[in-house]
């Protein structure tokens, strides 16, 4: 069960297609060895805090499906 904290405000929504190229990522995950989340197709997405409490504007959260059976979840925040 998640957290009540991080309950995304509304329902995630799924964005079919990737975003258009950005010249500079906002988010680096390619240093990671992972694909920007922006960058994939079929992901769900959607803000999960705003505004956070504390120091964090703002924290996004996207789900990249990897196969039948698993996931990758990205966070991205701003403070």
């Amino acid at each position: 069960m998640p957290s009540p904290q991080l309950e995304p405000e509304q329902p995630l929504r799924l964005r079919e297609q990737p975003f258009a190229a950005e010249a500079t990522p906002a988010t680096p995950f390619a240093r990671l060895g992972r694909p920007e989340p922006d960058a994939l197709p079929e992901v769900r997405e959607g803000q999960v805090c705003a505004p956070c409490k504390g120091d964090l504007n703002w924290l996004k959260v996207a789900v990249a499906q990897i196969d039948e059976r698993s996931g990758r979840v990205y966070l991205r925040g701003v403070d």
